[in-house]
Order: structure tokens, then sequence, then C-alpha cells
């Protein structure tokens, strides 16, 4: 019930003279809300003695008077500073013209300035104690920068405090803040733990504890103004972090490009010289070269040349040139079985067979070569199956016994595609942040600066320099910018066939292994990662109401229950990182084998449960908040955003009456979009700002 018989509502700023109508919000977050006020057309001709300037930079007053039938009985203000007018847009009706004129509210500003700051470090997945904060030291010199004066965040001190929450005292989010407006990396901080940025009419800020605050008033409410908000509950929430990442090590096999556009062992290219490649040059490769060179010559001398073939040649000599040696894929994780004998011969037969078949012209959509590329990938699969390559870490039940072993996989693109760095953290030497070390590849080589292979009776196995290749994730290989091969002494055969008496060195592949993180994916192509599940209190999951007795056709009850609310947290990764124990033998071969020594994860180090905790703590204050609603007020009403008033909506009608709708856990003000809604938007705006500054750094190949 109104305490006050009738009132006059006004709305002021300053430039715009007669104001018809105004609507304005006042919501979460830092995106500004928009006064759209409806005025009357005045001129905007400097020249005319009437003509009052629009403020750049003004105020929006709104004000209600409250009248009985007597006298006056009060006055409320509410002031809003730092607004900025837009563009304004007429509308015309069959009796008037008015002028439409959105106006901001002062958080237009929050876009702007510039704020750095690397907190909660870690080191070893310990963190650094000089570079350690709490939520509210960060949230605190996110608002200095802002140039925000007696703030409040006192309900910060209250998440590191709660005991009923222990887990919350061991976040300590760590931040990365180059150069990014100040709001920007407060609203990055305070949202995911559950926290709302609310501007008040006093224009502090507070940071509010979502879904916690005052109840809606019950003064001066006009009638229907309560709509109920029922949440969509489900049993439980299950956190669901980023791609587990599986540090192993992988015994690398050299590819090379074919020209069906397949990548194949390079004895399985069409263009493998008949003799092999030990007969070839590394990285010259006369003898695919010779055959285009007399083209070439006959060419020149104007003798007629089969324009087909010598495409193709060339097209061979250059996939050649770009890609044999240079390009080596992940083979086999180390540990697992060693090959059988009948399937790789049963794989280099149907690889030799669809090599035949390129070089003749053969290609995808030909019945002859579907069937032999069906049955050479059938071939690589049950080899690849068959050494039981194991990826350490994880355990997989067994269905039949129900024993939990280790992972094998049984085709090698549930590894892809792959990361382009380690699992394990380090400090970048350069610019000292926490990133994932770069992939280490190591192994038995020519190395140019010694004269000789990497490898022998007294050397230790040399790493290749980071910048001496890059990933191919989508493949899982490892392109080098140089020829990678290796020497052995053995008896040759010339062209007349006879073998020589001494020992030559002769180019074999070098033997490679590569230390690089993967994903790991069942047979369906799902991958694997942190997971976290917690049932919802039974006192907010739905329950199916009783169904009335002597119902006619005895239908079938529904089962109770919903199923879990899958949360996407993708900054909680889990890694598992192998160690190895090395078995070698010195005989100018690659060392014997390599076993795993042991298995380590982050899970507790860096305490992945805390944080998937917090993260279901955040989903649950969106479906447990109770009392939501929201109502419609007569007059003005002045009252406070805080974590369960998520919005105060101001309307100023054409008859100079005056509304205030204020919502409680529940946006309802259809010209603002919900505050999820905002939050999406400002990830894309930010998103497509790093697409617009980001440098296409892709190594081409070279054309040689």
């Amino acid at each position: 019930m109104s305490n006050f018989d009738q009132g006059i509502g006004y709305v002021f700023y300053p430039g715009i003279k007669q104001i018809v109508s105004a609507n304005y919000s006042r919501s979460h977050g830092i995106t500004p809300d928009v006064c759209q006020i409806e005025m009357a057309p005045q001129t905007l001709n400097a020249s005319d003695s009437d003509y009052t300037p629009i403020e750049p930079d003004g105020y929006l007053l709104f004000q209600f008077d409250e009248f009985t039938n007597d006298a006056r009985t009060g006055r409320t203000q509410i002031l809003l500073q730092g607004c900025r007018p837009d563009r304004a847009s007429v509308r015309q009706s069959a009796t008037s013209k008015n002028w439409t004129i959105p106006i901001y509210d002062r958080r237009w500003k929050w876009k702007f300035g510039s704020f750095s700051g690397h907190w909660n470090v870690k080191k070893n997945g310990e963190i650094e104690p000089r570079k350690k904060k709490t939520p509210r030291q960060l949230a605190d010199m996110c608002l200095e920068a802002m140039g925000e004066q007696n703030y409040d965040t006192r309900d910060l001190l209250d998440l590191e405090k709660k005991q009923s929450l222990p887990y919350r005292n061991q976040i300590f989010p760590e931040v990365h803040w180059d150069r990014i407006p100040p709001a920007q990396a407060l609203n990055e901080l305070v949202t995911p733990l559950g926290y709302r940025i609310c501007l008040g009419w006093d224009d502090r800020v507070r940071i509010r504890k979502y879904g916690e605050g005052a109840l809606l008033p019950t003064e001066d409410l006009m009638s229907g103004g309560f709509e109920a908000n029922l949440p969509e509950t489900p049993d439980s929430v299950t956190v669901l972090g980023g791609l587990t990442m599986h540090e192993v090590m992988w015994m690398l096999e050299a590819v090379g490009l074919d020209i069906d556009g397949e990548w194949r062992p390079i004895d399985h290219l069409s263009y493998r010289p008949k003799e092999g490649w030990k007969i070839c040059s590394p990285g010259v490769f006369d003898e695919i070269k010779a055959p285009l060179e007399e083209i070439e010559a006959e060419k020149t001398s104007g003798a007629p040349v089969d324009k087909a073939k010598y495409l193709k040649l060339k097209e061979q000599y250059s996939l050649a040139i770009q890609t044999v040696y240079r390009c080596y894929r992940l083979k086999y994780p180390a540990g697992g079985k060693s090959e059988s004998e009948y399937l790789r011969l049963n794989y280099d037969h149907y690889g030799e067979s669809l090599a035949k078949a390129v070089d003749n012209g053969e290609r995808r959509g030909d019945r002859d070569y579907d069937y032999r590329a069906e049955s050479y990938d059938e071939a690589r699969r049950e080899l690849f199956k068959a050494t039981k390559p194991v990826i350490p870490g994880p355990w997989k039940i067994d269905p039949r016994t129900g024993r939990r072993g280790d992972y094998v996989i049984e085709e090698f693109e549930q590894i892809l595609p792959t990361f382009t760095t380690r699992a394990e953290l380090g400090i970048d030497t350069y610019s000292g942040k926490l990133i994932r070390k770069p992939v280490e590849v190591t192994g038995i080589y020519f190395d140019e600066t010694k004269g000789g292979n990497t490898l022998s009776m007294a050397d230790r196995i040399y790493s290749v320099e980071g910048d001496k290749f890059s990933i191919i994730p989508e493949l899982g290989i490892i392109r080098f910018n140089e020829p990678m091969f290796r020497f052995k002494k053995e008896k040759v055969k010339d062209k007349d066939g006879k073998t020589s008496k001494e020992e030559h060195e002769v180019p074999y592949p070098a033997e490679l292994r590569a230390l690089i993180a993967t994903p790991l994916k069942n047979l369906v192509g799902e991958p694997a990662r942190y997971e976290h599940k917690e049932e919802l209190k039974s006192k907010y999951r739905t329950k199916p109401a009783p169904l009335p007795g002597g119902l006619k056709d005895n239908p079938r009850k529904l089962p109770g229950g919903t199923d879990t609310k899958a949360v996407i947290k993708n900054e909680i990764v889990l890694t598992y990182k192998t160690e190895y124990k090395l078995e070698k033998i010195y005989n100018d071969e690659f060392p014997d084998w390599f076993y795993v020594k042991e298995v380590t994860s982050n899970e507790e180090k860096e305490n992945l449960k805390s944080q998937a905790l917090a993260a279901i703590d955040v989903e649950n204050l969106r479906i447990t908040s109770e009392d939501s609603g929201s109502g419609v007020y007569a007059g003005l009403k002045k009252m406070e955003l805080d974590g369960a008033i998520q919005q105060v909506a101001i309307t100023r009608t054409t008859s100079d009456g005056m509304t205030t709708t204020i919502s409680r856990n529940s946006e309802v003000n259809t010209i603002v979009p919900p505050f999820d809604q905002r939050q999406r938007d400002l990830a894309l705006k930010e998103l497509i700002k790093q697409q617009e500054q980001t440098v296409d750094k892709t190594q081409q190949p070279e054309d040689q």
C-alpha cells in the first residue's frame, strides 16, 4: 500500500530541454546500463538563439515528489554522474514526433585503462610467497587502478574465512593481466568465484556474494508485481576440466607426404627409390631428381615429352625435398611390446602395393585404390594394436575381470590432435611466465658440428634444439627445419649388383624419440578430462508430484530424478607426467628399451578438487537461490544492488508517473540482456580483439 496519494516523476539531463519519458535499469557487472530517453525535438544549430548543447559528460537526475491531498510529503532523488549520451534516433507517430536518445551510466568509462600484474604464480606446483595474493587483495588492486574510492570488498574476506567451505581457503587464483582495463580484470577475478560487481546509487562499488542479500520491500507495492522464478534443478553438478594432458615418451618414424595427399612411412611412398633411400644423399635425392632432369633436358632440346609424367616427377621431387627426413610421426609410446614380425611384413606389403598404385595414378574414389587403402589402414591398425601401446597414468577397468590396469590404446587417432608442449609446468626464462615446458626431442642423428652421429660408445644422447622443429598436432607429426638422419656403416651394392668389400657410411632415418603431451580419447572420440561430481542436497531436487488415484488408463509412472549438469572449466587441467628408466646397450644402435619408472599427477599438488568444489559452489548458488522474483513499486525506490537484488529498473511515463521494478535473484527487464548473456558478450568481444591482434606465425614448407 502506498504512503502517498499521488506523485510526480522528473528526469533531468543537462542540455535536454524536455524529457517525455525515460527507462533505466541498474544491473550487476561492468557493462554500462542505458537510460532510454524520449525527448522533444530541439535545435542542434549552435547559431540559433535557443540552442542548448547536450553535455557529452553529464548527469542523470531522477526525482519523485510525493503528495497527499494536503501537501507534498516527500522527495526522493537518484543522481547518476559521469553519464554519456549516444546517437539519437527519430520516433514519429501520427500525432507527434520525438527523439530517442540513449544515455550510458558512468561504467562506460570502465572499458578504458591499462592494468598489468601476474599473481599467484606457481613454481613447481607451489605459489611463490612474494607473488601470493588473496582474492580480496587482488580485487582491491583492481579497484584502486579504476580510480574508485570508498569501495567495499569485505564479502571476499568471508570467502577466505568461511569454515563451512574449507576448500575455499586454498583458492588463490592465478591471474596474468597484461595491459587490460582494470574493470575487466576485476570482472574476470570475482565472477568465477561466485561474486558480483555492484555499483550503488551512492557511487560506491561493492563486491557481493551472488544470491545473498536483502528481501524485496513491501511498501508501495503495486498489484500483480511478483513473478515466480523456479530454477531448473539437476540431481548433481559435474565439473569437467580441460583436456587431460599425458606426457609420454614416443618413438618416432620417418614419414613423407605423397602425391595423393596422404602421409606414410618413407618406405611406403610412391617416389621411394627402387634400391631404397640409403642410395640417396639426404636433402638432395639425386636418384629422384635424375629422371626429372632427363625430361627437362629433352624438353630443352625440343624433343616431345610426356607432360603428365613430367608434372608427376616434379611434384614427387618437391615433396621429397620438403618432407623426407624432415617429418617424423609419433609411432609407439615407450614401454610397449615389440612389433609382430608377421604384422610388420603384412603392413609393408600393403604399403608397397599402395605406393605402386599411387605412382600409376590411382586416387581415392577408384575402386582398386580404395580397396588397397582400406587394407593398408587396417594393417596399420593391427600392427599398432598388437604392440599394446600403454598411456601411463589413468587406470582402466577391465569389463571382464573388473580389475584396474594400464590404459592400452587401440588406435593411433586416440591421441590426436597432440598438444604442442609437454604437461610439466616451468618458468619461461625470458618472460618469467608459468608455461608448459616445450617438447623435448632426443636420439641418434648426424650432427654436423661433430661430424658424426650424436651417439657412440662414449657419447650421451643429444637433444634437438627447440627452435629447429615444429609440431603438426592434427597429424602427430614433428617437422624439422633441416633433414634429420644418421649414418650407418655397411657394405653396399653397386649398379651391377656387386657387393663392396669395404663398409661405407650410408644414410638411414634418425632414431628419435619425443617427450610430448597428448590427450587420450576413447574409441568413440570422447577425450578424457578431469571430472568431479557432487550431488545436490535432496531439498533442492525436483520430485514428481504424486499422481491422483483412480486414473482410467493406469498410466506408467515415469521415473523421477534428473541427470547431472555438466560445467566446463577448461582452466582445471589434470596432467600425468611419466618418468622413464633407460636400459641401454652401446652398439651404435638406439638404446634397448625404456621402462616406466614413475607416473606423477598434479591432482593433489594443484588442488584440483578444491578448484572443482569452488566451481560447483558457484553453480549451486544459481540453482539453490531462494525467494526469487520481482516487484513493481509506485514511485522511486532507492534500493541498492547486492548479491540478491540484481536489478532495479526506473520508468518515468509520459504522464509524469514513475514506477520502480526491483528484481531479486532474477532479471526481468527485457531491454537489458541477462547477466550471463552480458558476460558472454564481453568474452566474445575479448576473443575477437585477441584474434584481430594475433599474428600468423605458421611455418610454411619451403619450396626448394
